[in-house]
């Protein structure tokens, strides 16, 4: 490649979801004197997962205690509070219940209370069914939960644009409808030379870290990394109370979550205009951008069926998947998910609400992959961010730290 009368950036992000935009404005406060480009497939950024999700700041409950996502959820809430109080991104910290509903699920919702403690969330309380009414006054069917007051609600595309701006008030030039597809090292020079397929522009630069979300293990394996872990896409729609019925709901209320799966199940979520969101499930998308259960994308759907860890996968969980795609479908279906909570709730006081696309990483032998993955090719000046399931935009500037110091010794800056 020629690249002599080329820009040669120091730094390039692939991907202007949170994850990205959090690394880049890391990256540039860390070092203000880096030429440092984000790139991304889409018009706008944070266009797929960073904007469509609960908008939930998460405290750290849920996740194994010593993982990555555990000690970036419980740093990154407290980070992301205290940047949106600094910045003056709207949010509301109207708590969150996770409700246990039947005597069968107590012992879960134990050892869920001693994994929050593990993990240092220690704001957290067990409350009996008339505390727990106290705070949510419709959820009579809750027998017992645990109450997370400093659980959270922001819009999430609005801290990934502000992080954005942060990062071009540094320096940083921002490239939309750049589908970054085509890589290629000079090893002479220690340049990478990164091509849109579309267009044919190019660019350069020294070091890549890429944080393209659902198209992470694509854009791993074209730019030197690895094949494996694969992404398999699951969307999750929503359903929300029409306005008459949004007073029902104060806060979040979450289900006992099933041990199986690292969903956490369909849950009532405030949202920061006001609205209740009611959601997501988890259905198998044969589209990656595809927000409708009609969305079939051809390439998508080869990837899918050819996918060993998936099928495995599929074959020990099928019921649970059929009872998921029946929801997704049928609005008569997906309110068996409620009434446990609300026995009265009906399908009237209900309308469509959004959905999202989730990728999770999934391994060959058919196991969903929970936990934050970060790689680095053999030789080449590259970090992947391979895995950044839930609660991912909770902790991105907890994930954003850990990057730009695996990024300081991995790419020897100075």
């Amino acid at each position: 490649m020629n690249i002599t009368k080329q820009i040669i950036y120091d730094i390039t992000i692939v991907g202007a979801g949170i994850v990205g935009s959090a690394v880049a404005r890391n990256l540039l406060k860390r070092n203000p004197q880096l030429k440092l480009l984000i790139v991304d497939r889409e018009n706008e950024i944070a266009k797929h997962q960073s904007s469509h999700n609960s908008g939930v700041i998460h405290r750290g409950i849920y996740y194994q205690p010593g993982s990555k996502r555990a000690k970036l959820c419980v740093k990154g809430s407290m980070d992301m509070y205290h940047y949106c109080q600094e910045n003056g991104v709207y949010f509301e910290k109207c708590g969150k219940l996770i409700t246990a509903v039947n005597r069968n699920e107590l012992d879960q919702l134990e050892k869920l209370y001693q994994r929050g403690l593990a993990n240092g969330v220690n704001d957290i309380e067990l409350v009996d069914r008339d505390r727990l009414l106290s705070i949510e006054p419709s959820i009579v069917g809750g027998i017992k939960a645990i109450f997370s007051p400093n659980t959270g609600i922001v819009d999430f595309k609005q801290v990934t644009q502000s992080l954005v701006n942060d990062s071009v008030k540094m320096g940083a030039e921002v490239k939309l409808n750049f589908d970054a597809t085509n890589f290629n090292y000079n090893s002479r020079d220690k340049i990478l030379e990164v091509r849109c397929k579309e267009t044919n522009e190019s660019i350069h630069t020294k070091y890549m870290i890429t944080c393209a979300g659902i198209y992470s293990d694509r854009v791993a394996n074209a730019s030197f990394g690895e094949k494996e872990p694969s992404v398999v896409p699951f969307r999750g729609s929503f359903l929300k109370f029409k306005p008459q019925y949004s007073h029902l709901i104060k806060g979040n209320v979450y289900p006992v979550p099933n041990a199986n799966f690292p969903f956490l199940g369909v849950h009532f979520t405030k949202k920061t205009n006001g609205d209740i969101w009611i959601g997501p499930n988890a259905v198998l998308a044969f589209d990656r951008k595809g927000y409708k259960y009609s969305d079939v994308n051809l390439q998508d759907t080869k990837e899918l069926l050819t996918n060993k860890g998936l099928r495995s996968l599929a074959t020990r969980h099928w019921k649970y998947g059929m009872d998921q795609l029946m929801s997704d479908i049928f609005p008569s279906h997906y309110i068996k998910f409620l009434k446990p909570f609300i026995p009265d709730i009906t399908t009237d006081m209900l309308e469509y609400g959004g959905s999202g696309v989730r990728a999770q990483a999934i391994s060959q032998d058919g196991h969903l992959i929970e936990d934050f993955i970060y790689d680095t090719p053999l030789d080449k000046p590259i970090i992947h961010v391979r895995n950044c399931p839930s609660p991912a935009a909770t902790s991105s500037l907890a994930i954003a730290d850990e990057i730009v110091d695996m990024a300081y010794s991995h790419f020897n800056f100075h």
